[in-house]
């Protein structure tokens, strides 16, 4: 049974709040009114999922013949549907040689990801999401990424114009991020192109003017980076009203929630390694701190590889503003993100992923 449920506000940023569902890794249902119907969306730790009870198999099926994947007779349309002892519309379709049982979860995932997609053309949404689990049983399939689907999604959007809000303005500075989770975006040469010219920040404008890309893709580009929270700027900027508090996230919180992951990294490494994981882990710090903000000068790597302020940073975590919020977490992302590289290379791909996949379970 649903529970604990979540109401956004009436108008939703589709896009931006499918990517915070795969971020946090929820469970349950997302509902986006359309046209005085409700369009039900499966997650199950954050990955779109096709769920018995809820998976629409007369819009699939309708889907398959619309898309020319099958060419069923007119008496499986009206009868055989009926008529036949199965216990879905897709065993149905398998028993009569329509599709091969090898294909049906790709087909399946394809049509869960067309149907979503269509809700890009416009960014705002009636939308709520819906806590609830699903039994082991009731799970058909799961694994299909939001971030892939999310930059396919943008990348067709035809009027950007109804996006331009979410755009910063002309003079906002665009600063790059670079979370632990960025080789699993499923980026694309373009938008690393776009991302690897904002090594330093620069003004949207600059980019715009220098980006082989043309005006047009780099928007839509800035758009998908920033949306995967690969890029950040000014808010306020774009006309966001200044409240005069000095809200955003609680850096005491986050400082120990990087300092739990950093932990774990130095770990892993040492278990494979041994004593020698903490030079290498010294050495990649000291390597990334000089392309970090000064600040970080006074941030001590400790031998269990967390990370120990002096006192002038604990003095006022939480006092700093939004500018030297950002920062920081934007440090802290790129430590964390060094940290895997060196994993990368002195361990190999495999041992990145595991971690990685260690690292998505502290979220």
């Amino acid at each position: 049974m649903a529970k604990d449920i979540e109401r956004s506000k009436p108008f939703s940023y589709l896009p931006g709040m499918l990517f915070e569902l795969w971020e946090e890794r929820r469970t349950g249902l997302l509902q986006i009114e359309q046209n005085g119907t409700t369009k039900t969306f499966c997650l199950v730790k954050g990955e779109i999922s096709a769920i018995n009870q809820y998976f629409p198999e007369k819009e699939f099926f309708d889907w398959l013949i619309e898309t020319g994947k099958i060419h069923p007779p007119l008496r499986l349309n009206h009868n055989l549907l009926g008529a036949e002892k199965a216990s879905s519309v897709v065993a149905i379709l398998i028993e009569q040689g329509f599709i091969q049982s090898d294909e049906v979860f790709k087909l399946m995932a394809d049509f869960l990801e067309a149907r979503l997609s269509e809700f890009f053309v416009l960014p705002d949404w009636p939308a709520a999401f819906i806590e609830e689990k699903f039994a082991a049983e009731e799970i058909i399939f799961t694994g299909l990424a939001i971030p892939p689907l999310i930059l396919k999604g943008l990348k067709k959007v035809s009027k950007l114009d109804v996006y331009r809000r979410w755009l910063p303005a002309e003079n906002s500075l665009l600063f790059r991020q670079v979370p632990a989770y960025v080789s699993r975006l499923g980026l694309t040469p373009a938008d690393l192109y776009v991302w690897n010219l904002l090594q330093t920040p620069q003004t949207f404008n600059w980019l715009i003017q220098n980006s082989w890309l043309g005006p047009t893709e780099t928007r839509k580009t800035v758009l998908i980076l920033t949306c995967l929270r690969l890029l950040d700027f000014n808010r306020q900027e774009t006309g966001e009203i200044d409240n005069g508090q000095t809200a955003g996230p609680d850096l005491e919180k986050c400082l120990l929630q990087f300092n739990e992951k950093a932990n774990l990294i130095q770990r892993y490494i040492a278990k494979q390694l041994g004593p020698v994981a903490f030079n290498l882990l010294e050495k990649s710090y000291r390597e990334t701190q000089d392309s970090l903000d000064p600040i970080f000068r006074n941030l001590e790597i400790k031998p269990d590889g967390s990370f120990e302020p002096r006192a002038m940073l604990k003095i006022s975590l939480n006092s700093l503003d939004q500018r030297e919020k950002k920062i920081i977490l934007r440090g802290f992302d790129e430590i964390l993100a060094a940290e895997l590289l060196l994993v990368k290379k002195t361990l190999g791909n495999q041992h990145e992923e595991n971690l990685v996949k260690l690292l998505a379970q502290e979220r």
